[in-house]
Formats: C-alpha cells, structure tokens, sequence
C-alpha cells in the first residue's frame, strides 16, 4: 500500500509541475536594481570539500544506514564536519556566487543517509526587493523543481540542467528536484541583515562589556560549555563562529553510557544528567544566545552529550544559529519561563536526536525555525518534576519541518504532568516517510504515552503537509507495549479542545483520534480540513478513522 502510495503521488506531482509549466510557467522577475545582498560564509578551516576531507558522499550517507546497529548509526565521527561544501550544486544570484553548503540527513523512505544542501542570504528589512537565484547541478540532472511551503507562490524553472527562481520576500525556501524527489534537495534561507558590531556594542552598553561574550569567525573546538546562575548576560556566535563539540568518551553500548560521567555535572542540571550538555545552560535569567554560527556535534558518539540545553532559567533568547548532528536532544528547554527562539535551524539523522523539545516550560514562542532530524521535530512534552511544572502558553508558528523518523509537530509521548494552551500555526511539512509504527507517529500528532498529566487546548491551524506516507494527523492515547518499556495501561486521562483546522495534506493513511478505552476523554474538532484540495470533513466517515470512546466535530 505504502510502496503504491509513493509510486503514484510521484506520478501526480510529475503530472502536476508538467501541467503548471505549460499552463502558469515560472516567470523569472527583473531583480531589484542595487540590490546589497549578504550571504553566509563559513570559516574555509572548518567547512571543507569532501575531497578535501578525503571522503566520498557514498560513504557520508552510509553513516546514516539504518541496518546497522544503533550505537554504530549513531557513532561520531572525526574525520569530517558536520557541515561540508554541498558536492551537488553551485548557486549565483546574479553575477554573486552564493556558497552552497550540505549537512547529512535520514531518508525514511531509503532507510539511508542523505546531504541536504543550503545557503543563506540577507538583506535589509523593511525594503522590498527582488532576486533571482540560479542553482546548478553537478553530477546529476535538473529535470524539473518544486518550491516549498507552496504558500510561497514560488515557481521554478529548469532548463539544462539549471534551476532558476525569483524571490521577494523573507522565509525558508526548499526545493526538491526531479518530480519531488526527497534526494538532493536544497533549501535557502533569507533573512534580514544584522549590523553585528552594531548589536553587539548595544548589548554591551545595556548588560556590561563583562556580561557580552563573543566568539568570533573561525573554528572553536571545545569540549562543552557551561553557565550556571548567570543573569543578564549575553553569548553572541558571529557569523561564521563555528564551534566544533570535541569527543571525549567512547560510547558504544548502554554500558558505555552509564560507565562514562563528567565529575561535577550532575549538580549543575534540573536532569540529572551525568554528562553536561555541550552548551548548558542552568539557574540563569535573562540570557541571550544568539549570532549566526553554528553548533556541531557530529564528532560525538550517540547520547554523549545533549545539544543545547536549559533548564530553570527564565527570559531566554535563542537566535541566528544552525544546529547540527546532535547525538541525543538538540534543543531543550525544561522547568523554564519566557522562552524565544527565532531563526535556529536543525541539521541531523541519528535516532533521538529531537530537534525542538519544549518541556515544563511556560510562556514561548519558536517561529521561522527549520527541523530536519533524527526523531521528533516541534515538540512539546510535559516530563516528571519535583513540583508540578506545566507546559502552557506556547506557540510555534512560520517553521518548516521535514521528518524522516517520527513526528513533526505536537505533543509528543511524555504527559505527566499538564499541559495547556498550545498553537502550532502557519507552518509547513515538507515531506514525513517514517512508518515504523503509524499508531504512534503522524505529522500533526498529539500521541499520550506516559500520563499522569492532562491535556487542555492544541491547537494545529493553517498548516499544509505536502507529503506523509503514514497519517497526516492523530490525536491518540497510545496504550500498546513500546519497545521493553514498561507501559501501562491509561485510564482518566483527558486531551480536551484539541482542534485541527485550515489544514492542507497528501497522506498516505486516514487521520486516527482514540481515546482506547470509556476512561478516557478525548476532545476534537476538525474544520476545514483538506485532503488533495477537497474538504475531507465532510466525509469523515470515509476520511477519518474514529474509535467509538473519541468525541469528534467535524466542520
């Protein structure tokens, strides 16, 4: 079913570029005179060819390979970077040569590794413009192209091997190839021009030059980075301030896990966790951790450390950088208040490398972030505390999420404790081919595994899902066994006002809402939803799948 499903939305996305290109063909604008673009560089000694670093994309995607061991698919690596100059394409916009970098993903589809490539280019805010971009294949043929989210109204060309589009406005721009195929996809970035000397002597002048630190352009390689009970103070990446996690511990087994720990870090997280994060963050108030570099963790052995991490602080700010290849969570926030996250993009394949997990947190907005990872994407999860910490009053709204092992947006597995008052709006999937277990898993997915908590308003609006091979939504008490977990049964739980609406999708399964058994509350309301363009609310009993315990409005 899956393997006809695959086979025949290829057939009408080639039907369907073949038609538009005949009938409403891209029209390349006439670029904006003057234009004063910026791009982003990174540091030649951290960010190198393959050739350079003396491997092939052969063997980089068969890292990713997901028949091998666990341990052994998600070991580091130290003889290459996280991020490498793309080997697919070259890009011009204008007579400006745009560098073109890659990062390696998973492909659930293949169950194997890919590179996705990317650039990103600014420009002043509040102007308007134009540009036109030009992306050249090298080793393989440009046939045709698609821009996604599609609410962009950008139209590509394709003509010798060479793509051509006009931008003209901020956002996320992703383009796949060759009748949408997942493989060799590039994504541009545009966004607005930053003064950095300028904000950085802003951010002096208000916390204190001692209170500002900066790293500047080039390779930093540290073994992690820890703030403990700092207030008002900044951490400010420069463009191209590449900072390299440095491999400190073998971990190849569960026992690697639990036999290697940092001396003082169990007493310097809300986890409890016996390694520090690679940039940690703990008892901290009105902290900003912003700039456009990057944080690369490839060369780490799985769960060697978590990403970038923050627990009991309030009045956070994470801005500008990449985040790439985490071996465990790339991002977390726990027992936090008054969290913002804005323009942070996340690179990475290996298994439960979450990208944006926002737990126990109250107050936050997470807009214009790109997910491509090894497991959930946008994520929020209310775990165990030692006082009740709910997660409430959250929004993620402008991002793209693209997920090759398991979810995209919601409220994902851990409910122990409440959470209330979640909105997940204006964003896009690009493409979702995880099925591993399509009673757990779905785009859109409110799945409650551990619940001692409750669930009160999510909201999922004005969302459009070009692609998922499994189920486009799920509102599901999960109550099957879960590996060698010790699950038990759920009983009294309530997910009320849970609301789907303004949704676009491809799918590949019907939506499932269950409830599992009478104990239980579920509370749904579907509106507007689409299904190829036709409204599937209106036949939900063909549509939708439904257990008799789940309460459902269709609209």
């Amino acid at each position: 079913m899956l393997q006809l499903f695959r086979f025949l939305f290829r057939c009408f996305i080639t039907l369907s570029i073949s038609f538009s290109s005949v009938f409403s063909p891209a029209v390349i604008a006439p670029p904006t005179d003057g234009l004063d673009l910026g791009v982003l560089e990174y540091p030649k000694e951290a960010v190198k060819t393959l050739e350079v670093w003396d491997i092939t994309v052969e063997e980089l995607k068969s890292r990713a390979d997901s028949d091998k061991e666990l341990y052994e698919s998600a070991q580091g690596y130290e003889d290459v970077n996280g991020i490498v100059v793309s080997p697919y394409y070259t890009a011009k916009i204008g007579e400006k040569d745009i560098p073109v970098y890659a990062a390696t993903v998973f492909l659930g589809e293949t169950q194997y590794g890919e590179l996705h490539s990317f650039s990103e280019v600014y420009l002043e805010e509040g102007e308007e413009f134009s540009f036109n971009i030009e992306l050249t294949s090298k080793d393989f043929r440009i046939r045709d192209a698609i821009c996604l989210p599609e609410k962009l109204g950008v139209k590509a060309k394709c003509s010798g091997g060479v793509m051509a589009a006009s931008i003209d406005g901020f956002g996320i721009y992703t383009f796949l190839f060759n009748s949408a195929s997942q493989e060799c996809a590039y994504t541009l970035f545009v966004r607005e021009k930053i003064d950095e000397e300028a904000e950085i002597k802003a951010y002096q002048q208000q916390y204190g030059e001692d209170n500002v630190l900066v790293v500047e352009s080039g390779l930093l390689e540290i073994p992690y980075a820890c703030f403990y009970q700092m207030n008002n103070t900044v951490v400010y990446l420069k463009q191209g301030a590449y900072v390299l996690a440095q491999h400190v511990y073998d971990i190849m087994s569960e026992e690697d896990e639990m036999r290697h720990a940092d001396p003082d870090a169990f007493y310097l997280n809300a986890f409890g966790l016996s390694r520090h994060p690679f940039v940690n963050f703990y008892k901290c108030d009105n902290i900003k951790f912003v700039g456009r570099g990057v944080l690369d963790l490839s060369h780490l052995d799985r769960r060697e450390r978590r990403g970038l991490v923050f627990t009991e602080c309030s009045n956070i700010e994470v801005r500008g950088m990449k985040i790439v290849n985490s071996p465990e969570w790339s991002f977390i926030s726990y027992r936090c208040q008054n969290l913002n996250i804005k323009d942070v993009d996340i690179f990475g394949y290996r298994q439960n490398s979450d990208a944006f997990a926002i737990c126990n947190t109250q107050g936050g907005l997470i807009e214009r972030c790109f997910a491509r990872s090894g497991d959930d994407l946008f994520d929020v999860k209310a775990l165990g505390a030692a006082e009740p910490s709910a997660s409430e009053n959250i929004t993620f709204t402008d991002c793209v999420a693209w997920g090759g092992k398991a979810r995209c947006y919601g409220i994902h597995g851990e409910v122990n404790r409440a959470i209330r008052n979640i909105t997940f709006k204006d964003s896009a999937v690009i493409c979702r081919d995880a099925t591993w277990n399509n009673e757990r898993i779905a785009s859109l997915a409110v799945i409650v595994e551990l619940a001692e908590g409750s669930i009160d308003g999510v909201t999922f609006d004005n969302i459009e899902i070009f692609r998922d091979d499994g189920r486009a939504m799920a509102c599901v008490i999960f109550t099957e066994e879960i590996g060698d977990m010790d699950t038990v049964p759920i009983y009294n739980f309530t997910a009320d006002n849970v609301v789907f609406k303004n949704i676009t999708y491809n799918a590949a399964m019907k939506p499932k809402f269950s409830a599992a058994n009478e104990t239980n509350t579920v509370n749904v309301t579907v509106e507007n939803v689409k299904f190829q363009g036709f409204n599937s609310a209106k036949h939900s009993r063909l549509m939708f799948e439904q257990d008799e315990f789940a309460n459902v409005t269709y609209r």
